[in-house]
């Protein structure tokens, strides 16, 4: 009953919608790229630390050893490794310019062969009762909006603080009107050797920023993958 009770009430912690998301409202402005080009869908991007020093790297997929499948939403440890690239796709599939505060999938792109059958995009997962986080894995659905993929839409907001610039990810989905749901940036946690993803508080939230994947971007491989 007292792990039910923690459960109930984490929950209702983050479900409130507060005005920091904009609820649900869309916006038009556009999310730039390091270059100061308009993200857009369907092209691949390096997620990398945009705050500089030794602050991690980019993100990347990987196995958690304690259940293997599906794989988990991690920084690399280096700040000169990019990790994996992803593609973005909006919920509007008439938009192909991604913006703040809209419904987007994040999909790393299959580089390696992988033993989880399970797809590569972000979803958040069940409460994780031993760490007390909720977890941005894989295995998310692309597309088809809706109550039944709601755990697979995330968002990007715009961060300005102490001198840094770049957007992080939050979790707030609007592709259901009627559905309860969690609200919440995502910051980073260590787990099990790992920095992973997480749902956090909005003052935790990490900022990050997009580089176009180009043949001229080398890629570290993380001797962890």
């Amino acid at each position: 009953m007292k792990t039910a009770t923690v459960v109930v009430f984490l929950l209702f912690a983050f479900t409130t919608k507060s005005c920091f998301f904009g609820v649900a409202t869309a916006t038009n402005t556009p999310v730039l790229d390091s270059d100061g080009d308009e993200l857009r869908a369907g092209v691949e991007y390096y997620v990398v630390s945009a705050i500089p020093g030794n602050t991690g790297g980019g993100l990347a997929f990987t196995f958690d050893p304690r259940t293997t499948c599906p794989e988990t939403v991690v920084q690399r440890q280096l700040e000169n490794d990019y990790g994996i690239p992803v593609t973005f796709s909006n919920s509007d599939t008439n938009d192909d310019v991604i913006r703040l505060s809209t419904d987007i999938n994040i999909e790393f792109l299959p580089i390696r062969p992988r033993l989880c059958v399970t797809s590569t995009v972000w979803k958040l997962a069940n409460y994780d009762l031993s760490t007390g986080k909720w977890w941005v894995i894989t295995d998310g659905v692309k597309g088809n909006p809706g109550a039944n993929t709601l755990t697979s839409w995330f968002k990007i907001e715009k961060f300005e603080k102490l001198g840094y610039s770049g957007y992080i990810f939050s979790f707030c989905p609007s592709v259901c009107e009627s559905c309860i749901t969690l609200c919440s940036n995502i910051g980073r946690a260590g787990d099990n050797g790992l920095i992973r993803l997480a749902l956090d508080r909005d003052d935790l939230a990490w900022p990050f920023v997009f580089k176009k994947a180009t043949p001229t971007i080398k890629q570290v491989v993380n001797a962890q993958n």
